[in-house]
């Protein structure tokens, strides 16, 4: 059977903003960028990626943009799937098949109002789906050549301070909107006891710097990025494009 996009962003541990309507993937800590390539498109070798002609556009086109400025601003390696349209003059157009054996190497340049991806060479998909997973490992090497005595009785510590009373009906309303999947990469939480799909809500701005408790700045997120929103070295990111997609929900 075909792979889909959506298993070929996955195999590449690249990660879209929303696997509903992102038109591309990446991953910052490898520093890896993959994008949608329509052959029908193709000229020379070259596509047009971006193309700020200030008509309205939906969110992957805002997103696409946002990681193609990324990956040309912080030197990410980019990529391109090849993908064949059901039928070349809908909008928006369906993927009828993706060319899963190889990626197209994109060397990726800004004239004017537009972004063109130009191809380099053609890679085997597998090939950059294994250099990619043998990044992400020698990134998450640890010392355990002496590893940690530890302590017989952990020592107690009393704290005291302040919470923030945070809106209930704020926090359904949001997880009714998230139906279950992580309003940022879109993947279902892990199944409960009562069959509902686990999620975690977060404030984008912090109740702590003033944020409001609001729909407007409250996101239901997946375990994973919720801790990546609070811990990760891409906070700063993650909190503009979370603000991206609730503008986009919320227009």
């Amino acid at each position: 059977m075909k792979k889909t996009r959506s298993q070929i962003f996955e195999d590449l541990n690249v990660f879209p903003t929303n696997s509903r309507w992102a038109w591309c993937a990446k991953n910052d800590a490898i520093k890896t960028a993959v994008f949608t390539l329509w052959n029908d498109e193709e000229k020379d070798g070259v596509w047009i990626l971006h193309d700020d002609d200030g008509s309205y556009k939906k969110n992957g086109y805002f997103d696409q943009e946002r990681v193609l400025n990324l990956a040309i601003d912080n030197n990410f390696e980019a990529f391109g799937i090849v993908v064949h349209a059901v039928d070349v003059s809908e909008s928006p157009r369906s993927i009828q098949f993706v060319e899963e054996s190889f990626l197209i190497q994109l060397k990726l340049s800004r004239r004017g109002s537009k972004i063109y991806g130009k191809e380099i060479k053609k890679i085997p998909y597998l090939k950059v789906a294994r250099n990619n997973k043998s990044k992400i490992e020698s990134h998450g090497l640890l010392d355990l050549e002496s590893p940690p005595l530890g302590r017989e009785f952990a020592d107690r510590a009393f704290s005291k301070g302040f919470l923030f009373k945070r809106d209930q009906k704020v926090r359904k309303y949001v997880l009714n909107r998230a139906k279950g999947k992580c309003e940022y990469c879109g993947e279902l939480g892990f199944e409960l006891k009562s069959g509902e799909n686990y999620l975690e809500t977060h404030h984008i701005i912090s109740l702590a710097s003033q944020g409001s408790d609001t729909i407007t700045n409250v996101i239901a997120l997946c375990p994973n990025h919720h801790r990546q929103a609070h811990f990760g070295s891409n906070a700063e990111t993650l909190e503009k494009e979370f603000i991206a997609i609730l503008e986009g929900l919320n227009e």
